[in-house]
């Protein structure tokens, strides 16, 4: 990151008692978020009944599958949320006079 962005990001932070991520961390977190909607795509194949596993899987396996998809997709909402607030942060401080 350049100082000059740098310099912005922190009087930013300072201005808008906001803690926004530099732009390269904000990238990787996006990402991750990504492959975490990837990851849950292939949990929801592998809890079908005719899956690429070979046949149905037993209820305890399933069961696994399905918590394993919960938690991948509250990772995943967090990531969107932690995402959008570092967006608006930035938007909102252009509309009020402090960018």
């Amino acid at each position: 990151m350049k100082p000059g962005g740098y310099l912005a990001m922190l009087v930013h932070n300072h201005v808008r008692s906001a803690a926004v991520l530099p732009p390269g961390e904000l990238s990787q977190i996006k990402a991750v978020g990504a492959q975490l909607a990837a990851l849950g795509r292939q949990l929801r194949v592998f809890g079908m009944p005719n899956s690429p596993t070979g046949g149905a899987a037993s209820d305890e396996l399933v069961k696994v599958i399905m918590s394993v998809r919960r938690e991948v997709e509250s990772a995943r909402e967090a990531t969107a949320v932690l995402v959008r607030h570092n967006i608006l942060s930035w938007e909102t401080s252009g509309e009020r006079g402090h960018g």
